[in-house]
């Protein structure tokens, strides 16, 4: 799962979401290994043998352990791109000014706080004890004062990045504002246009056509009516998810300190922000049920599975992923796809025709574009069409390995990233926020593995090793 999450980082991050050699190469790294992750929680071996000889074989040679090296390497990425994606990779494309620099530096040094704490993590393992002092400090690196303060660097860093670039010329944030607003007198998004006065307007997006579900917009709205900005919403989900992430581990559970911050602090985070793109809600959403489901708390899965499946389309792909899981189950998955059909109705009832053209047949008739980040893009570069044949043959493969995998929180969040990116490498139009959830999940993925109880018995064929989830030393 780190492995997975660290390609996709790279891909995403290496030209801002859109494609190249390089970005194709990681993100289809980063499809495989969650592949071959979700196989092994689901019982596989084949796959995670034959790519973790390279491992085995530079263990021996180095005479250590497969999991020592593993777990070492798996982190040491995590903390390269944590620590220096925020120092090389910092794209501006509407901000500017003092609030960009300030965003800047607060991003670089919630980044390099971060990978302090995977460095302290990794240097706190060695088998003889470090000195008092240097023994506080690598605790304290990993402590909770350490995460408030990442999160504090994070929070500030995209506030700034909104104040940097308070009127950005992209689609999204116009029909996020006016959508918002238009909410307090009873409009419907659907039948609304998005403008800017100036010419070239909104660089030939969408100026009268709102493709989401409408709950994306009643989410954000009091953070427009009270702040003036949908943005600061997005941050606060991001803020949410992280919480919800860390109550899903145990105190002394290895890398918990970190794990949640990475749903906040990745590689051009607040680019994501600047855009406005609305992947922050789901993100919180699904940390949010996965979290109740895992403590019993059926209501409040049910209510945070229903508002992601109101807020944006792709998200009921997780139905079926959803229902195996048995803390969360068939009554529970038809109760939230109920729910979240009651909170869509409103605006269906008022024009079905004008929502089926927005949320359906506008996203169904997207072309394929060149510079998507998909398997899809890449093809249509050599004049090849894959059709939604290939699409529909890797789904049913990702879903065959999500019901395999279930059985607890894990099995769920990487199955459900499985067969999102799934979609996502095969899509007409992929970029840099559409691989953003799938990566969510695997950090879901992640703390859930590590909240295991440390009596637990392990899940069948679940060497989390080999994905850099178990202590070292550990058989």
């Amino acid at each position: 799962m780190v492995a997975a999450w660290c390609a996709l980082a790279v891909g995403i991050a290496a030209k801002d979401g859109r494609y190249g050699a390089w970005s194709i190469s990681a993100v289809l790294v980063g499809w495989g290994v969650a592949a071959v992750t979700v196989a092994l929680l689901g019982g596989g071996q084949g796959p995670a043998s034959w790519l973790g000889r390279p491992v085995r074989v530079a263990a021996r040679r180095l005479g250590r352990s497969t999991p020592w090296l593993s777990w070492r390497v798996t982190w040491a990425a995590v903390a390269l791109l944590v620590g220096l994606g925020p120092v090389l990779r910092h794209p501006r494309y509407y901000g500017s000014g003092g609030w960009a620099e300030l965003a800047d530096w607060c991003s670089i040094a919630a980044g390099l706080l971060a990978a302090a704490g995977v460095v302290a993590g990794l240097l706190a393992e060695r088998p003889r004890p470090w000195p008092p002092a240097l023994s506080r400090g690598l605790g304290a690196l990993g402590g909770r004062r350490a995460f408030g303060a990442v999160v504090a660097l994070a929070v500030t860093a995209g506030g700034a990045t909104v104040l940097a670039a308070p009127d950005p010329e992209i689609d999204v944030f116009h029909l996020l504002q006016e959508s918002s607003r238009g909410l307090v007198d009873a409009v419907n998004m659907y039948h609304q246009v998005w403008l800017t006065g100036r010419p070239g307007d909104l660089h030939g997006g969408l100026v009268d056509v709102y493709p989401y579900l409408p709950a994306t917009s009643v989410l954000l709205a009091p953070f427009r009516l009270l702040l003036g900005d949908v943005r600061y919403g997005l941050l606060a989900a991001l803020v949410v998810a992280v919480y919800a992430v860390r109550a899903l581990g145990r105190r002394d559970a290895p890398w918990m300190p970190v794990v949640p911050l990475l749903v906040l602090v990745f590689p051009e985070s607040c680019y994501a922000l600047e855009q406005s793109w609305t992947e922050p809600l789901l993100v919180a959403c699904l940390a949010v049920m996965v979290w109740a489901a895992s403590g019993g708390r059926g209501t409040i899965a049910v209510v945070a599975f229903a508002v992601a499946l109101a807020s944006k389309q792709h998200v009921v792909l997780l139905v079926p992923v959803a229902a195996v899981w048995p803390a969360f189950g068939r009554r529970r998955a038809a109760a939230a796809c109920g729910l979240a059909l009651a909170l869509v109705a409103p605006w269906v009832l008022d024009d079905p025709r004008a929502f089926f053209h927005d949320a359906v047949q506008t996203n169904l008739s997207y072309p394929v574009l060149d510079h998507s980040l998909s398997v899809t893009g890449w093809a249509h570069h050599f004049g090849v069409n894959l059709g939604f044949g290939a699409t529909a043959v890797a789904l049913a493969v990702a879903y065959l390995l999500a019901w395999r995998a279930r059985g607890d929180a894990a099995g769920f969040a990487a199955g459900g990233a499985l067969v999102l990116l799934t979609v996502v490498e095969l899509n007409k139009q992929s970029f840099f926020n559409h691989y953003t959830l799938p990566m969510a999940l695997l950090v879901l993925a992640m703390a859930s593995t590590l909240a295991r109880p440390r009596d637990a018995p392990p899940r069948p064929a679940a060497e989390a090793t080999r994905v850099g989830l178990r202590r070292p030393g550990h058989p």
